[in-house]
Order: structure tokens, then sequence, then C-alpha cells
């Protein structure tokens, strides 16, 4: 309980370099380190090690035997000898323009970063900054940095830099000049360089496909590297021993001095297609930071192994569901109210191991038709079936373990938007109880279709402030009401009355801002959530606010079914909770406690009526990575809490879960408690609001609480909050409904 985890992205490989002993490959927010000598790897992030999340380069350091890491926001960690040491210097300059590190490189007692607005100079020894150099006057990136000789050069999307490295006033932009051997580019761009047998190499990237080039700059030319004779893309350019890896989509090329190529690692000699992001290379072979395949190495050019480590696919995350341990994640995007035209699928995560599902494997998905998965439910009674939505022309998927439907506007009562273009809108999909597939279809006029378990479909009509409506969230309430909001114009409530066949003795309500149709902080709703309570909880751009009863909406007089504000005294004055606070999702765990998410302002967890914050977790005082969050979503058989912000995908392991009232798992963990753990004995698998007493083998109270839903926490200390000696300890549960002691498990402590 307690723990954090970040969720890596380990199939594309943005980097690597290695010692003789092992290798380190750097993913979007986290790095492996390989050991050739045990073939096992260990994964750092930024909640076991690193300083920072998003990892944009990595240099290896052969005078320190150090390998330096590089993030997208100015930070720099040194990892030496099993140790990171940071170096947040660049991080921290109170500058408002992007930080990003580029690329490293070492020259005598300095290692030089260059970033987007500088080349700062690092005393090795020291660990700090020495000097920071503006080639460019910070109007221009610095890709990327390299010396010869008694010169510095800097390497610009537009043009090469040069400086005298001994001149003391070279900080001073004025000082530096152009190296006229490169010409100026506007549309395209360069990208990086390498100094290769004493000569400048530099890769062009064209904005046409397949046009890249690499060019060596001679005493007074300039001469072109590859010369293929197909359209290939470079992903980039780094030296390996005596030669200039040029590490292409489908080929990596290692060129040496006369421009030829002795060694060629083709994709055509495999049966899979390789894209290498960079190269390094040790006793064990040629080793590549690979785009789709993460680690892969090459012992020769017929030959290959990869080293896969358990993580998404991609880290691309957008919302979630989770039943019975399955969690689902669209990774779609929206673009205001358009489409973000994304492909990149839904992920699964089960039993420590991820899958994703995209149009390159389900055949039923068109690849130039279907884009942008906005939603993903799972069957609760049958976690086989799954369901899918999107914004584009196949707007609905249904699977199970045998079969794919897709829908659409041809096979479905599912509409095309009234815009005219031929997409539809399916922006959130669940199911119920009994299986029945619920769909969400925006600008439509019946924007509530539901599919049954037989395949029989129906949709609804949801009143006039429903039609042609920018849907996006939709819940189940525990009595089987719908609710679902839209992006401007506030809340629809639907109650079938458990008929869905007949729409005789259906109920519609709507909600908005107006003092007599529910009173709702904004129109703009982001988030729903139905609690153990019967009460809706509506997140807005601005605030929250509580529907109470409900149920009993449906059938109250206008003003007298308005969503409240919760108001709290502070230092003598009112105030709601949370304020204006942008809200983007809601979840109840099994305590009836809220889990609310921010769009700026982290995750806060809210008691159950509301009225008090427990907690909130921002960067600044938790391993949350990052405070805009997009979406969360429960495991409530673990108390998971998984979290989507804009950086990557974390989970913190909440102290709540759902009651299991016949007790049929009760789990106590850990077990034994062993002198060097500090955390809590946790009790899962009990009775909601249970009454959770602690005995020793004599039957003497030693520690009491009450459990939030069915998990209990103990800190093994005694009432008087004293560490409790070695000893077997009973853990005793009791209810309000009936109130009798029952022994539900037991735990050994070592002191």
């Amino acid at each position: 309980m307690g723990t954090w985890k970040l969720h890596v992205s380990t199939s594309k490989a943005i980097d690597v370099v290695a010692s003789e002993n092992e290798v380190f490959t750097a993913y979007v927010n986290g790095m492996s380190i390989y050991s050739i000598a045990t073939e096992e790897h260990r994964l750092l992030t930024a909640l076991n090690g690193l300083s920072d999340i998003e990892i944009s380069c990595l240099y290896y350091d052969e005078a320190q035997q150090a390998v330096y890491i590089g993030y997208t926001n100015g930070n720099i960690d040194k990892y030496q000898n099993g140790q990171v040491t940071n170096i947040p210097a660049i991080k921290l300059a109170q500058l408002s323009v992007s930080k990003r590190i580029n690329r490293f490189e070492r020259s005598g007692p300095y290692v030089y970063a260059a970033n987007d607005f500088s080349i700062v100079q690092l005393d090795a020894a020291k660990d700090e900054v020495k000097e920071t150099f503006y080639p460019s006057n910070s109007t221009e990136r610095i890709v990327d940095v390299t010396i010869y000789q008694d010169s510095i050069y800097a390497l610009t999307p537009t043009q090469l830099l040069k400086g005298y490295l001994p001149n003391p006033i070279l900080p001073d932009y004025s000082q530096w000049v152009r190296d006229i051997r490169l010409p100026y580019q506007t549309a395209n761009k360069y990208t990086e360089m390498e100094l290769f047998n004493n000569r400048i190499v530099v890769l062009k990237k064209s904005e046409d496909y397949g046009t890249d080039s690499v060019y060596r700059l001679n005493a007074s030319d300039l001469e072109l590297v590859t010369t293929m004779p197909f359209s290939v893309e470079i992903n980039s350019i780094n030296v390996v021993d005596n030669y200039l890896s040029v590490n292409i989509d489908g080929v990596i090329n290692l060129y040496n001095d006369n421009l030829q190529i002795p060694e060629s690692y083709g994709a055509g000699n495999f049966s899979v297609w390789f894209s290498s992001s960079r190269t390094a290379r040790n006793q064990s072979g040629l080793w590549s930071a690979d785009l789709k395949s993460g680690l892969v190495m090459y012992p020769t050019e017929i030959a290959y192994k990869t080293y896969p480590i358990e993580g998404s696919k991609n880290n691309q995350f957008y919302a979630m569901d989770a039943q019975k341990g399955k969690l689902a994640i669209a990774s779609g995007r929206l673009n205001d109210n358009l489409p973000g035209f994304t492909r990149n699928g839904v992920h699964f995560f089960q039993d420590a191991h991820w899958n994703l599902l995209n149009v390159n494997n389900v055949a039923q998905w068109p690849q130039s038709d279907i884009w942008d998965f906005l939603d993903v439910a799972i069957n609760p009674s049958d976690t086989s079936e799954v369901a899918m939505s999107t914004y584009s022309y196949f707007p609905l998927t249904f699977m199970n373990a045998t079969d794919t439907l897709v829908f659409n506007g041809g096979n479905s009562p599912i509409k095309s938007t009234s815009l005219g273009n031929g997409w539809s809108l399916v922006s959130d999909v669940l199911f119920d109880k009994r299986g029945d597939l619920w769909a969400l279809n925006g600008y439509s006029d019946q924007p509530l279709t539901v599919r049954e378990k037989s395949g029989s479909w129906h949709s609804f009509d949801c009143g006039p402030n429903a039609k042609n409506k920018f849907t996006t969230k939709m819940i189940q309430d525990f009595d089987e009401i719908i609710w679902f909001a839209t992006k401007s114009d506030g809340i629809i409530g639907y109650n079938h009355n458990g008929t869905i066949s007949d729409p005789s003795d259906d109920k519609v309500i709507s909600l908005d801002e107006g003092e007599f149709s529910g009173n709702l902080p904004s129109t703009a709703v982001t988030a729903l959530a139905a609690d153990f309570d019967g009460e809706l909880w509506i997140g807005t751009e601005t605030g929250f606010a509580i529907l109470y009863n409900a149920a009993g909406a449906f059938d109250a007089q206008p003003g007298d079914y308005n969503a409240q504000q919760i108001k709290v005294n502070f230092e003598g004055n009112g105030e709601f909770v949370l304020g204006k606070t942008h809200i983007t999702d809601i979840e109840v765990d099994g305590g009836n406690r809220k889990w609310v998410s921010t769009a700026n302002g982290g995750l806060i967890l809210l008691s159950a009526d509301g009225s008090e914050i427990i907690e909130q977790f921002t960067t600044d005082n938790s391993p949350i990575i990052s405070n805009t969050i997009f979406d969360l979503q429960l495991n409530q058989e673990t108390g998971e809490l998984f979290i989507v912000t804009d950086k990557g995908l974390v989970s913190y392991r909440v102290n709540a879960t759902y009651e299991d009232p016949e007790y049929s798992n009760v789990v106590v963990f850990p077990n034994p408690v062993k002198p060097n753990y500090f955390g809590p004995v946790t009790i899962q698998g009990i009775r909601y609001d249970s009454d959770v007493k602690v005995t020793d083998v004599a039957g003497n109270l030693i520690y009491r609480t009450t459990s939030n839903g069915g998990t209990a926490t103990w800190n093994a200390q005694n009432l008087n909050g004293e560490k409790v000696p070695t000893g077997v300890y009973f853990i005793w549960t009791a209810t309000n409904f009936d109130g009798r002691d029952r022994k539900v498990g037991k735990v050994m402590v070592i002191r």
C-alpha cells in the first residue's frame, strides 16, 4: 500500500550506449541496464533511481565509465558505479524557453551538453556547470555539438556554427561564425553530426519521404556519404569503433573512412522489420535501440537477438476500464471537437503482461478508415468481451474470445455525425450487469444506443437537449440509470426502468447551469461518477457538484433536483471544496471515497461526503509524474489506481478495495513482516466498513481500525504507537450487520 509504479513503454528504444560489460537502453520514460555476465535487465525510472521522467539522449563517457542521461526538460543525470548523480542546473535555469538536452560530447576535462538554447560546459569531475555558450543567441536550437582540435562546432537545424575554444569571451554569440562548407537550410533541417576520423559528418533530414542525406565536410567541400539505390528514411548517425553507423528504417550500414560499407545489417536478412534509432558496439556484437523492437543485438550480419522487457507497446494512453484484474486502455486523442487521427490502438494489461491491438494485427480494422480509440469497456460478467469506440468511419467494435464485430451505420443504428463528413462519434461505451453493450453516439438525434447480449439493437430519444451534441462521458449508476455528459450542454439522465425494449415507461432528465434545471457549476461536464449512497458526482471545468438522491430527480419539480456544491468554513469564510478546479475524472473507491483528477493540480482524495481533502498528490510532494491527468481507473480487487497523465501511465496502490461479504479470499501482506519492512500490513477481502482488531495469541487487543471498503491496514504498532515485538498476531473483523467477531487471518512479525 502507498507505493507508486511508472509503466514504461519498452518497445520503442530511443538511444543505446554500451560498456564492455553492460548495455544501457533509453526509452521515453525509463532506462534499462543489461548485464552481459548475468543476462539480466534492471529498469530504472523516476520512481526508483532516475531524477526525471522523459529521456532525450544517452552518452557513454569512457574516461569516467559513466553514462550521462539527458532529459527533455534540461535535467541531467550521471550514472556511475551503480549510483545516480543529478546535475539540475539547466533544468533550474530561470528561462521560459525549451531546455531539452539534445546531445553530449566529451573533450578534455569537460562534457558539453547541447540543448535547445545553448551549449553548457560541465566539469566532469565536479558535476557542475563551468560555462555556457550561446552560439545562436538562443534563437535556434543547438541539436548537436562536437570538438575538433581548438574549435567547438554547434549544429542548429539550419546551419553549422564554429567557435575558437580558448577564446575567453566565447559565451558571447558574436564570437561564433558560420561554417560555410555546410549550406544554410530553410525547408529541410540538420539533426545531428559526428566527428568521424577527424572530419565532421552531418545528417540532413528532408521534408520529402526517402530523401534524407548524410554529408561529410572535407577541407574545402561537401561530400555525399549516402548513395542508396532505394528510398530510405535515415533515423540517425553515430560512430561505433572505426565506423560511421547510418541507422536507417530497415537497415544499419557501417561506413569506413573510404565511404564503403563493409558491414550491413538489413531487415531483408531476417523475418522481422527493424528500424534502428541508434547503435553501440562491444564484445558481444552490434547493439541497436530499435524504434519497434526495443533492444536488439546483432552478433553477425545474418543473426539477431531481441532483449524484451515487459512494458506497453507505446506511450499513448487516453481512457481506461478495469474489471477483475484486467485493464484496458484506449489510445486515441481529440483535437478539440475533431479527431486527432491517431492509430495507436488499445492496450491490455493483465497478470503483469502487456498486449496491444491496432490496425496492424486486427484484420477487421481497415487501416485507412479507423482511428482515435476514445474509450474501451470490459464486460464485468465475462472479461473476454471487450468493446472499443472511436471517432471515425468505424465507430464501434465488439470482441470476444472468438469473434470481432465492427459496427457503423451500415449494420447498426449508430448514425454518422450531423456534420456530413461520414464519420461517426461514439465517445463512450459500457457493459451493464446483464452484459448488454451501451454506446454513446454523439452528433446524432438518438445518442444513446444499446446492443443487447442477444444481438438486438435499440436507440433512445433522450429529449431535445441531447440531440446533435458533442457527447463525452457516460456511466451507469447502481440503479441502472444511464447518465451521460456533453462537451458544452450539461448532463442527460435516462432511466429505462429495466425494460430496454419498452420505451413507454422510460424517463429523461436534463441538467445544466440553470437555477431550475440542475444548477451545475458549468455545462462543460468532464467527469461523472456514482457512489454507494445513490449520489451522482459531477466534475466540470470549474469545479464539482453532487446530485443527491439522483434516482429521485426524475420525479422532482424544477428547482428541486439541483446539484449541490459543498461549502466548508475556511478562516471564517464559506468556500466551495476545490473551488473552480478543472476536474478531469472522478473514481469512487471501495470505501466510498472520491479520487479526483485535475487538469493541472494533480490527484486529490476526498472523503466519502466530499467535505474533507484527505490527500493531494502533486509533482512537488509525491512520485506522480505530472500534474496534468487525463483519466483514472481503479482495480477494485487490488486497490491499484491507474493514472493517465500527459507524460505517461503511473499507478498508485490505494488503501481501499471493494468488499467481499463472503470472506472467500482474505489476504494479509506482507507476511511475515521482516525487520527491514517499514510499510503497513494490509488486510484485503473483508466486508465493507468492518471494525478490525489485531490481538496477540493471548487475546490482548493490540490495535483497532475501520476498513476502507474491503481493505484495512495496520502499522505494526500497538495502541500507544509502539512497535510490537516479534510474534504471531491474529486479525479479527466485525460488522454493523451482525456485530460478531470473525477471525480472518494472522500475521508473523519479526523484529
